[in-house]
């Protein structure tokens, strides 16, 4: 028996072992806790780290940079998905994308077929043999409101052209006023041959607004359009993805004014453009891996 000062304590030592749980098991090691095999059999010395890693996991789950969080009650609570994004992320930038990316999908786009076909879901233009477009309800395309701050964006795209392709295919990102004609559009325009420019349409006035260069069709070619401080820059990157992309400034200028009220870009559109037939098999741009982010 046991004694605590003048107190006499019935049952079994604490060392010693033995079956039925008649006591605590001889630890092996430092840092071990008794841990039951179950009802009426034996406690087993095991490592406390280890134990406590399991009931942590236990109850976090699979789910990446989850943690418990206090819930404002006097209990605990389980950080919520985009939280848990946030803490998992690798670095800086990729903290600032799980904060700043929004939740924008392709297949949230608004599919035109024009005179060819338009599929949201998979982010597919195209156009068949025998069909063109030289007007902007022509144009297969997907339009939509991007969500992000219209003071403070980027929109950036990863794009992949197939087929007949040629200088007279045209696979453009753009931001408008609206998502109708584009009475004012900013882009950044990808060609079927791998050049690349950039223009600004207000009023039916075309400007051109790029430094020529080039740029993969293969799907390793990104185009980005950014809007800070009533400044547009329009970019090129060439990456398997967009925060491993390189990218380089192809121009920088004061924004066009757009016809709307507040003169901002809401819209979003991804337009394919086809200057004359391509013959068979007919061309597509499959856009992939849409970014649509706030900016500081």
């Amino acid at each position: 028996m046991i004694t605590v000062g003048t107190t006499v304590v019935s049952g079994s030592p604490i060392n010693g072992g033995g079956g039925g749980g008649a006591g605590l098991p001889v630890a092996t090691g430092a840092g071990e806790v008794p841990l039951s095999t179950g009802a009426g059999t034996t406690y087993v010395a095991t490592d406390f780290s280890a134990q406590t890693q399991t009931v942590i996991a236990g109850s976090i789950g699979p789910v990446a940079g989850q943690t418990f969080i206090g819930d404002g009650g006097g209990g605990v609570s389980l950080t919520s998905a985009d939280v848990s994004g946030f803490l998992a992320a690798a670095d800086a930038p990729a903290m600032r994308s799980a904060l700043c990316d929004r939740a924008i999908s392709l297949a949230g786009l608004t599919a035109s077929n024009g005179n060819g076909t338009a599929v949201a879901a998979t982010g597919t233009l195209s156009y068949a043999s025998g069909q063109t477009g030289g007007a902007w309800a022509d144009y297969p395309r997907l339009v939509g409101a991007h969500g992000a701050s219209i003071w403070a964006f980027e929109a950036a795209v990863r794009i992949t052209i197939t087929g007949t392709a040629s200088s007279n295919t045209v696979a453009s990102l753009g931001i408008g006023s609206t998502g109708s004609a584009y009475d004012a559009v900013s882009m950044v325009r990808l060609f079927g041959d791998g050049q690349i420019d950039g223009l600004a349409v207000s009023g039916g006035a075309v400007w051109s607004v790029y430094t020529p260069g080039t740029l993969p069709v293969n799907g390793t070619g990104w185009l980005r359009v950014r809007v800070q401080a009533g400044v547009m820059t329009c970019w090129t990157g060439v990456g398997a993805s967009y925060s491993a992309a390189a990218w380089t400034l192809r121009d920088r200028r004061l924004m066009v004014a757009p016809p709307n009220a507040d003169n901002t870009y809401p819209s979003l559109a991804l337009v394919l453009y086809q200057g004359v037939d391509p013959g068979a098999p007919g061309v597509q741009a499959v856009y992939s891996d849409l970014v649509i982010r706030d900016l500081p």
